[in-house]
């Protein structure tokens, strides 16, 4: 077992064969929320309607400070399930209602929250990270605030008759603005609160079917058949980890242009570890928001050229600004993992200057198809961080490099899909970026080369 696995399980337990977690995705859900003030869906047959409100403190960007939060919690559980199989707990949202001036003159705002339910049965307790999707919203100039997140909470499977109870823990928040994102938001929860949202009863129903052989005979596993405890230990655990800022680089060749990113987050990270072997392959999933860039070049060599670039999720054209990452951690021999992440994100090119005039190519002008970008990282730190890039020294040619597609939808007097896409696109193109948790030093060993501008310049 790793010296990274030991420390997670160590802050972690684990249900001990009791409560399995599985179908962990760490996606952000995009359907809209309701307003807690409207009556909740009808439940489903046999599930009942869950409802809490809970007070507390968050912590917000200077001067604002110290802030009461309340956040209302809607849910819908089932009220008894088949043991073995999954509590789906279903209309999972949280509503946070926030006091006046607390986010400063800012006139919307979009992002995510993570909270973590706790699973429990008899004694035993185990973590349970939930991430969910605020839509834009707009900030009132006076009076509060309210913002709806929704999300999936992962399936839960417990093998045994008993009571499973859900209780709810104190949330995260990472807001961004139009301009920029803003520094990510803990909250502590009140004290003598009921913070236990709900119980399932799971009972052995229905009738086992007869096996193959004889009455009697003792069984043997058929194909693809795996006992409980064989399913506990191939799931995937669920560990929450803080959040993380970025720091990023890219080259784009044809142009012979050098972009340093802006700095950016990534919440609602999750390591997924095997549980079953625990030295093998696990996932890294998390939530980014990226602000637009300004990128200043020559172009055709001599051209000054300034252009803002934005990347967008594949699903942007419904609003969503939110850049979900799943990549695989592979763990290394001294603690640390190589991890592989693979990226389609759109380009959106805007506020296009050539030679100080500008150029109005539209607010529609982006990459004609997603551009694919396989990010690897080796000496990856899960808790802290670390650098993920291509690289043209990498073996597999895949994380050599990456393409920067045509150029589509640009232009309103005239089509300019030719001339951006002449300049720009094509292979060879480099990216890279560092990761770090919030709160911890900018260490080299999580910083991309020439991340920082010369002194001259900053």
């Amino acid at each position: 077992m790793t010296q990274q696995v030991r420390r997670a399980l160590g802050r972690f337990p684990v249900l001990a064969g009791v409560i399995l977690l599985v179908g962990v995705s760490g996606a952000l859900s995009s359907s809209a929320a309701t307003d807690p003030a409207t009556p909740p869906l009808a439940p489903l047959q046999g599930a009942t309607s869950a409802h809490q409100s809970l007070a507390h403190t968050c912590v917000f960007p200077d001067p604002a400070g110290e802030r009461p939060v309340t956040m209302d919690v809607q849910a819908t559980l089932p009220k008894v399930v088949q043991t073995g199989k999954p509590v789906q707990v279903k209309d999972f949202s949280l509503t946070f209602t926030i006091g006046e001036g607390a986010l400063g003159a800012v006139a919307e705002v979009a992002g995510g929250a993570t909270v973590e339910l706790t699973a429990a049965n008899e004694d035993k307790k185990t973590p349970v990270p939930v991430s969910l999707t605020i839509p834009v919203t707009k900030v009132p100039a006076t009076g509060e605030l309210k913002l709806v997140a929704t999300g999936t909470v992962p399936d839960i499977v417990l093998n045994v008759p008993s009571e499973l109870r859900l209780s709810t823990g104190a949330p995260s928040l990472a807001l961004t603005t139009a301009e920029t994102p803003l520094k990510p938001i803990t909250c502590g929860q009140a004290p003598d609160q009921k913070t236990l949202l709900g119980s399932v009863t799971l009972l052995p129903l229905g009738k086992p079917e007869p096996g193959p052989g004889k009455p009697g005979e003792p069984k043997k596993p058929g194909a693809g058949a795996r006992s409980a405890d064989d399913v506990h230990a191939s799931a995937l655990y669920p560990i929450a980890l803080q959040p993380f800022e970025l720091q990023g680089t890219s080259t784009i060749t044809k142009l012979g242009a050098f972009a340093r990113l802006k700095p950016a987050f990534m919440v609602n990270a999750v390591w997924h570890v095997d549980l079953e072997n625990t030295e093998g392959p696990g996932k890294i999933t998390g939530s980014v928001m990226m602000p637009p860039s300004t990128v200043t070049f020559l172009g055709f060599g001599f051209v000054p050229i300034t252009a803002t670039m934005e990347l967008l999720p594949e699903d942007y054209a419904t609003g969503n600004h939110i850049i979900d990452v799943d990549g695989v951690s592979i763990p290394e021999p001294e603690g640390s993992s190589t991890v592989l992440t693979p990226l389609k994100v759109y380009g959106k090119l805007s506020g296009v200057t050539i030679n100080g005039v500008g150029l109005d190519v539209g607010d529609n002008c982006l990459t004609a198809e997603p551009i694919k970008i396989n990010l690897r990282g080796e000496k990856y730190g899960m808790f802290t961080g670390g650098v993920v890039r291509t690289d043209p020294k990498w073996t597999d040619p895949a994380y050599r490099d990456f393409t920067l597609p045509p150029f589509s939808g640009c232009g309103v007097k005239e089509d300019l899909d030719s001339l951006l896409t002449g300049m720009a696109s094509g292979p060879g193109n480099q990216a890279c970026v560092g990761v770090n948790q919030v709160g911890l030093p900018w260490d080299l060993e999580r910083k991309c080369p020439n991340v920082d501008p010369p002194v001259a310049r900053r």
